[in-house]
C-alpha cells in the first residue's frame, strides 16, 4: 500500500480510540523491525543511523537488549535498533 493511501485512510479516522490503536500498531511494527535488525548486528559492524532525516555513520561498540551503543565521530551514542541500518546489507 502506498504511503499516500495510508495517510488518506488515517485521515478518515474520526475516533480517538481508533487512532490510538493505529499508533499502537505502528509502534509494535517499529519494534519488530528493530528486533529484526538487532539479530543481524555484531560488535564492529559499520552502520547508518537515521534520525529525523539526518543520516550519520558509525560503528557498533556494544549491543544491549533494546539499543546499541554506536561510536560516531569518537562519541558514543545509545541508539534504538529501529534507527540503525547495517552497512552492506542489500535486504535492508
Amino acid at each position: 500500500m502506498m504511503l499516500t493511501e495510508i495517510e488518506r485512510q488515517i485521515n478518515l479516522i474520526e475516533d480517538v480510540r481508533e487512532l490510538r490503536a493505529v499508533q499502537g500498531f505502528v509502534k509494535d511494527r517499529r519494534r519488530a523491525l528493530g528486533n529484526k535488525v538487532k539479530w543481524k548486528l555484531k560488535v564492529g559492524d559499520n552502520v547508518q543511523i537515521t534520525n529525523g532525516g539526518k543520516v550519520e555513520y558509525g560503528e557498533i561498540i556494544k549491543i544491549n537488549r533494546t539499543r546499541a551503543v554506536v561510536s560516531i565521530d569518537d562519541m558514543r551514542w545509545t541508539v534504538p535498533f529501529s534507527m540503525i541500518t547495517k552497512m552492506g546489507d542489500s535486504d535492508e
